[in-house]
C-alpha cells in the first residue's frame, strides 16, 4: 500500500514537473515572438518617423506663447476634442463668423454673416441643416444618403446621374460625420476605426531602409543625423484608397454646359468629381506613375529635422520640410516644393520672441506658371502674423495687396483653453479661439424642407421663396 501511493505521488510530481515545464516553454517562446515582432517593429523607419515627428511637435510647449497662454496646449485639447471660433468686423462690410464643434455631443453649427445676409451649417449625428436666414434645408445624412438622393424626384428632374449622387452623397456625408464627431454607420461600424486601421496597415507595410548617418543642413546650420528612408509605391496607394473609400469615375460636363448658361465661361473640371479618382488623376499628373523615396533626418535628441525627397517624376521636383528652431526645434519651419518650371510652393512659420513681445508668422509663396495643363497661372503671397506683449496683441492677415491690420487688447484668456481679442478706432471688431464650445442650441428656422424627400412643387415653392427674400 506504502508503495503504490509513494508510486503514486512519484508520478503526480513526474506530472506536475511536467506541465510546468511545458508551460514555462509556451512562456519562453511567447517572449521570444513577441521579441521578434517587437524588435523587428521598432526597426522600422515608420516607428522613427512618428516617433521623431511626435517630439518634434512637443517641442513647441518650450515657447513662450504656451508657457505664457497655453497657445500649444490648446491647440491639442481643440484637436482632441471640441473647438470654438468666432471673428467680427465692422470695417467696410459688417462681418461676423463662428464655429463650434462639440465632440462630445456630436454637434457642430457654422456661422456666416455679410451684412444683413447670415448663413448657416448645423449637424448633429444624423441630421445637418442648411439656413439661408430664417429658412432652413434638412439633409438626413445619416440615413442612407445615396439610397435617398436616388429616389428623389428633385434629383431626377435635375437629371442628375447615379455616380454624382454616389460622388456627392459620399463627400457630403463624410464632411458631416467628421463635423459632428460621428463615425458609426448605418450598421454602428466605426468607419473611422476602420480607415484608421487600414492606413496604418498600409503605412508599416511600406518598404523603409537606415541610410546611416549623415550631415543634413537645417536652416543655416548642420546637424549630424540618422537618416531613414521610406517607398511610397503609387500601385499600393491606390491600392490602399480603394479599399478606403472605393473610386467611381464622373462625367460632369453635362452639369457645366446646363451652369455656363447662367455663368459664363465656368471653369471646369476635366470628367470627374469624385475624391478618389480625384486624388489618382492629380498623382498621376505629378509623378507620372513613378515611386517616391522619402528621405528623413533625425537629429540626437530623436526629433525630425528633416523630411525630403528629390528628383520625383520628369518634372525633377523637390520637396522638403525642414525644422531648425534655435531654441527648441519646432520654433521654425519651411515647407518648399519646386520643379524644373520655375513653379514653387513655400510655406515658412516662425515663432519671434523680444523685448517682452512674443508671437508666431506664417508666410506664404505661391508660383504656379504650368504646374498642370489645366492650371491658369498663379502668383500669390499672404502672411498671417499674432504677436502678444503683456495685455496688448497685433493681428496682422495680408494676402496679395490687401491687408487686415489691427491692434488689439487681449481681453481675456484661459490658458490652455481659449484667448480672447478686441480692437477699435477705424472699426470695432473682435476674435475668440478656443476648446470651449460648451453647448450648442440647433437655431430655430422659420419653415424648413427635406429637399431628398419631397416633391418637385414643393421644393420650387420653397428655393423661391428664399431667392425672393
Amino acid at each position: 500500500m506504502k508503495i503504490m501511493i509513494h508510486m503514486h505521488k512519484k508520478n503526480n510530481n513526474k506530472l506536475l514537473k511536467r506541465i510546468i515545464g511545458i508551460t514555462a516553454t509556451v512562456i519562453i517562446l511567447m517572449a521570444a515572438v513577441v521579441a521578434i515582432i517587437f524588435f523587428h517593429l521598432m526597426r522600422k523607419p515608420q516607428i522613427k518617423l512618428v516617433e521623431a515627428m511626435v517630439n518634434t511637435i512637443n517641442s513647441s510647449r518650450e515657447s513662450e506663447m504656451n508657457q505664457q497662454y497655453g497657445t500649444f496646449d490648446m491647440g491639442m485639447n481643440m484637436i482632441n476634442g471640441s473647438q470654438s471660433f468666432s471673428f467680427e468686423d465692422n470695417s467696410d462690410h459688417s462681418v461676423d463668423i463662428s464655429l463650434k464643434r462639440s465632440a462630445s455631443d456630436h454637434n457642430f453649427l457654422a456661422e456666416a454673416g455679410v451684412d444683413d445676409k447670415t448663413f448657416k451649417l448645423y449637424a448633429n449625428k444624423r441630421t445637418s441643416l442648411i439656413y439661408i436666414d430664417d429658412m432652413a434645408i434638412r439633409i438626413q445624412y445619416a440615413d442612407n444618403l445615396i439610397t435617398n438622393m436616388s429616389n428623389s424626384q428633385v434629383v431626377s428632374l435635375l437629371g442628375i446621374d447615379s455616380d454624382t449622387v454616389y460622388s456627392f452623397g459620399t463627400a457630403y456625408e463624410n464632411c458631416m460625420r467628421m463635423a459632428a464627431n460621428n463615425y458609426a454607420d448605418i450598421n454602428g461600424d466605426d468607419i473611422q476605426t476602420d480607415i484608421i486601421q487600414k492606413t496604418l496597415k498600409y503605412f508599416f507595410n511600406m518598404e523603409g531602409t537606415s541610410e546611416g548617418k549623415q550631415t543634413v543642413v537645417t536652416g543655416d546650420s548642420t546637424q549630424d543625423c540618422k537618416v531613414y528612408s521610406v517607398i511610397f509605391n503609387v500601385d499600393d496607394f491606390y491600392s490602399y484608397l480603394d479599399d478606403c473609400f472605393g473610386t467611381h469615375d464622373i462625367d460632369l460636363q453635362e452639369v457645366y454646359d446646363m451652369l455656363d448658361k447662367y455663368i459664363p465661361e465656368i471653369d471646369t473640371i476635366d470628367n470627374t468629381a469624385e475624391l478618389v479618382h480625384d486624388i489618382k488623376q492629380f498623382v498621376d499628373e505629378m509623378l507620372d506613375g513613378r515611386d517616391i523615396t522619402l528621405y528623413f533626418a533625425v537629429n540626437s535628441k530623436n526629433e525630425l529635422v528633416k523630411l525630403y525627397a528629390d528628383h520625383v517624376s520628369d518634372r525633377d521636383m523637390s520637396m522638403s520640410l525642414t525644422f531648425y528652431g534655435d531654441k527648441y526645434t519646432a520654433q521654425s519651419y519651411e515647407f518648399t516644393v519646386t520643379d524644373n518650371s520655375d513653379n514653387h510652393l513655400v510655406i515658412k512659420k516662425r515663432d519671434v520672441s523680444s523685448d517682452g513681445e512674443t508671437g508666431v508668422v506664417f508666410d506664404v509663396d505661391i508660383s504656379a506658371a504650368d504646374l498642370m495643363d489645366s492650371m491658369k497661372p498663379v502668383s500669390i503671397s499672404a502672411s498671417l502674423e499674432l504677436r502678444l506683449s503683456g495685455s496688448d496683441a497685433l493681428l496682422g492677415i495680408q494676402v496679395g495687396d490687401a491687408v487686415f491690420r489691427k491692434n488689439a487688447e487681449i481681453t481675456g484668456y484661459d490658458k490652455g483653453n481659449s484667448i480672447d481679442l478686441a480692437w477699435s478706432g477705424d472699426s470695432d471688431g473682435s476674435m475668440h479661439i478656443g476648446c470651449d464650445s460648451g453647448a450648442i442650441e440647433k437655431p430655430e428656422y422659420r419653415d424648413s424642407l427635406d429637399i431628398f424627400d419631397t416633391d418637385v412643387i414643393s421644393a420650387y415653392k420653397f428655393i423661391k421663396e428664399i431667392m425672393n427674400r
